[in-house]
């Protein structure tokens, strides 16, 4: 009896052990079954992440590469494709940047909508529905505008649009008229706003399609706006200095009769500036100070034996600009004051940061810009002296130490900033011509060559004249303008469009 009992209590445990064991082999793979879900779940959301941001940079610098071959300064220019800086790019202008990358070139043809294969421009019409198809397509290769590291590959955009734009194009009643969105009023920029009244500069869109082997795209979109130097030029010559009773301005001129003159009056008769650009700027006064000190040395000495060579704004000549000198700030960032030393230091920083050519002085015409030209102006930076002979120059040109010169001009502006002397040592009666402005400034002490150390207070500039026979320095509004070209395409406004 005894055994049989104990028998069946040994039947009534049996098989718990295996069944906890089954249990708990069934939680650990259903916990590997999860792990094993969320980990795949986090190898596509990183794998999906990893793409979208491969395609968004990809597009991105597309962008960067189109804006940066807006400016003249950039090695690959977009130059004969669009207008000159100062003209207007037209409406239903289009020009194309495509990146073919694959070997041999893949087909990329954003005209050609009827092919999705060839990665069509379909925001085209939504944008410019008055001017679909455009009136004009220039297609331009791509190139790398940074190259990128050996053995990775160059960005994957596929192609990036350049063109004008409207209200409609944006989106936005940028004059606030109401009435729905314009589609045939150009877009501007006024240093602010955009508008659709006529400013200085235009706004453009540029538009880029990025795409990669696995499907991913994206379609990005900037506004830019040319920012330029905005120089305030309020005289045709501008001599500045601390105006002392003993340290006024020097302004030394051939004894006797001379031709040399400076002219206030725009586009003067008598010039040979040679460009058009509308309507005439009210006259400027021929020389400009800063102190009356200085303007009575111009008035009643350096002038007076010939003053009618001094004409332009005011009353009887010579011109010269009334005391405190009206010079306006910069109207945008980077704000400068162009009678202080220390912000004319920065002003001459700046432009080298944006010049097309940096050259350490002494200079000749000889290491100047080959490729400078009336159509091709420059901006040249000479840190130390410069001379120029039987040389003319276009654009903007800095020199930080002695400017000497010798049957030569230049059509533009001269900014003389640094040691602030000019000497002009010969000229025939046909050369020795400057039409735009010129302004001389001393911001540092020490001896010539641009030497000397920077100041916080301006010292005497000096221009001296030695031939009887030169032309002289005539006010220009059209090379004045030309001369300021964008130093760089500012972002206005950065957003996706949804792609097919």
């Amino acid at each position: 009896m005894k055994v049989a009992k104990k028998i069946r209590g040994k039947s009534e445990q049996s098989g718990i052990a295996l069944l906890l064991a089954i249990f708990v082999l069934l939680l650990v793979c259903v916990v590997g079954l999860a792990m094993l879900t969320a980990s795949g779940t986090e190898t596509s959301l990183t794998g999906n992440y990893r793409s979208s941001t491969a395609v968004y940079y990809a597009a991105l610098s597309g962008l960067e590469e189109g804006r940066g071959r807006l400016l003249p300064k950039n090695p690959n220019y977009l130059n004969g494709y669009i207008p000159p800086y100062g003209s207007t790019f037209p409406l239903g202008h289009v020009i194309y940047i495509t990146n073919p990358l694959t070997s041999p070139p893949e087909a990329v043809d954003p005209t050609n909508l009827g092919n999705p294969a060839t990665y069509p421009d379909t925001e085209w019409a939504t944008e410019f529905p008055t001017y679909n198809p455009p009136s004009s397509v220039q297609i331009v290769s791509s190139v790398a505008t940074i190259p990128s590291p050996s053995g990775t590959p160059n960005p994957l955009y596929k192609w990036v649009r350049i063109n004008a734009l409207t209200e409609k194009a944006l989106q936005i009643d940028v004059n606030n008229t109401g009435g729905g969105f314009n589609q045939t009023q150009l877009i501007y920029f006024d240093a602010k706003n955009l508008t659709r009244s006529v400013a200085p500069y235009q706004a453009l869109g540029v538009t880029a399609l990025a795409a990669l082997p696995d499907g991913s795209r994206k379609l990005l979109q900037y506004v830019v706006a040319p920012i330029t130097l905005q120089l305030p030029i309020t005289a045709a010559l501008t001599l500045e200095g601390p105006g002392t009773v003993a340290n006024t301005i020097t302004f030394n001129l051939p004894p006797g009769s001379y031709t040399f003159q400076v002219n206030g009056n725009d586009r003067a008769p008598g010039s040979t500036g040679g460009l058009s650009c509308g309507a005439s700027m009210p006259p400027l006064p021929a020389v400009g100070v800063l102190t009356d000190n200085d303007y009575n040395y111009l008035h009643d000495t350096a002038l007076a034996p010939q003053s009618g060579s001094y004409t332009g704004a005011g009353g009887s000549p010579p011109s010269i600009s009334p005391s405190p000198y009206p010079h306006p700030q910069h109207p945008t960032d980077p704000v400068y004051d162009m009678t202080d030393a220390t912000s004319l230091s920065s002003l001459v920083d700046l432009i080298k940061g944006n010049a097309d050519s940096n050259l350490t002085g002494p200079v000749t015409g000889s290491d100047m810009p080959p490729a400078m030209s009336s159509s091709t102006p420059k901006t040249v930076v000479v840190d130390g002296d410069l001379t120029l002979s039987g040389f003319t120059g276009y654009g903007l040109l800095v020199v930080t130490g002695k400017f000497t010169y010798s049957h030569s001009g230049w059509k533009g502006i001269v900014l003389v900033i640094g040691q602030g002397v000019v000497e002009e040592t010969s000229s025939g009666s046909t050369d020795g011509e400057f039409d735009g402005a010129f302004f001389v400034a001393r911001t540092v002490s020490g001896g010539g060559g641009g030497g000397g150390g920077v100041t916080d207070t301006l010292g005497p500039a000096s221009y001296t004249v030695t031939s009887a026979s030169g032309k002289g320095i005539y006010y220009d509004s059209c090379w004045v303008a030309k001369a300021q070209k964008p130093i760089t395409y500012k972002v206005l406004s950065f957003h996706e469009i949804p792609y097919p």
